[in-house]
């Protein structure tokens, strides 16, 4: 049975000191002789993952050798950096990915850029030298387009530059937590494995579990994304969408837009140009009615409280459409500690549910 509401919920010895839980969040822990996964506890009590989406213009991906420290940014090479920084294209979540050859033997490190241009996005991608050469290309794209020329003997060259490239950003830091380490890097390896059938098969029609549209598809292996109760947890690109739960034939079918909106949207945990929360949510239930159409709108979310509920308003205006949305405050349920008896010390997490949703005319 779950723990009885009013037990203490940090273990002696436990450096945390979190309040009681109410006693219907209470009643959603394992048992106090259980220790769960965090993910599959999450799994089992149904959690809701939407609006736990990374929120930003773009993200940077940065190539730093195995091992990795929790967190990642105490590793030598990212000293001075945060998970969040502000680049001329706009925030920009910053993360590590794993080297192709994962321990990194090579001299330079490799930079990727990804940031939100209109219903797509652009990439540009860089090497640099080394810890100051990486602080330097950071301070240069704090002050200029990545478009423009990097100067000579800067520590840091552009080496590419592209339009709507796909990828998948699968979150694997185990030394953050196990769930994305274990769950995360079998994805990675899943998907890889999908990607090797598609290029042996050199077909053009579309088949069960292989991406079939034209370009290459970039695996990167990152750091913690947030949301790790919710591995194997993924970012795709261009959609800028972030996934729960997803297996590798379904990324195929999400890269290619086979798969059905409405029945993928509920694992769905938000769309990156979304605020966190119930404004995230909101644009889920419109990617839902709307489906894979809406990738090709460019589109701005506003959102408004009142009292206990939200009005989000999701306009593209150059496709000459918008959307309201009501939202409300759902479930609130526990996010334990993953392998921790009884899953304590844990913490609340609120759920949020649409309860309205219609077109505006304009």
């Amino acid at each position: 049975m779950a723990s009885l509401p009013g037990a203490e919920l940090n273990p002696p010895g436990s450096p945390l000191r979190m309040p009681p839980l109410a006693p219907e969040v209470a009643a959603l822990l394992p048992a106090g002789d259980d220790a769960p996964r965090c993910a599959a506890h999450a799994a089992a009590i149904g959690t809701d993952p939407g609006g736990t989406s990374i929120a930003a213009g773009a993200v940077a991906l940065v190539e730093v050798p195995l091992p990795w420290p929790k967190p990642v940014f105490a590793d030598g090479l990212l000293e001075g950096f945060r998970p969040m920084m502000d680049l001329h294209v706009g925030p920009t979540r910053v993360l590590a990915a794993v080297p192709p050859d994962e321990r990194g033997q090579h001299s330079r490190n490799s930079v990727a850029l990804h940031w939100r241009v209109g219903a797509g996005t652009q990439s540009a991608y860089f090497e640099s030298d080394g810890p100051d050469g990486l602080r330097g290309l950071f301070a240069h794209l704090a002050r200029q387009s990545p478009a423009d020329p990097v100067p000579q003997g800067a520590g840091f060259a552009s080496v590419g530059y592209a339009e709507n490239e796909r990828a998948v950003l699968v979150c694997t830091q185990g030394s953050h937590d196990v769930c994305c380490g274990s769950e995360g890097t079998r994805l990675a390896a899943d998907f890889e494995a999908v990607l090797r059938a598609y290029r042996a098969a050199d077909v053009d029609e579309p088949y069960a579990g292989a991406p079939t549209a034209g370009g290459r598809v970039t695996v990167y292996r990152v750091s913690h994304t947030g949301g790790h109760r919710f591995a194997p947890t993924a970012m795709t690109l261009p959609d800028g969408r972030m996934w729960a739960g997803i297996e590798a034939g379904e990324v195929a079918t999400i890269l290619d837009r086979t798969a059905d909106a409405a029945m993928m949207a509920p694992r769905c945990r938000g769309w990156w140009g979304a605020p966190t929360g119930p404004a995230q949510v909101a644009e889920r239930a419109v990617f839902a009615q709307v489906g894979w159409p809406l990738e090709d709108m460019a589109r701005q979310v506003r959102f408004r409280p009142s009292g206990d509920r939200w009005n989000v308003e999701i306009v593209a205006a150059e496709a000459g459409r918008a959307w309201t949305v009501s939202v409300e405050a759902g479930r609130t349920v526990p996010t334990i500690a993953c392998r921790a008896l009884g899953g304590l010390p844990a913490k609340p997490a609120t759920e949020f549910r649409v309860t309205d949703i219609w077109e505006n005319s304009r």
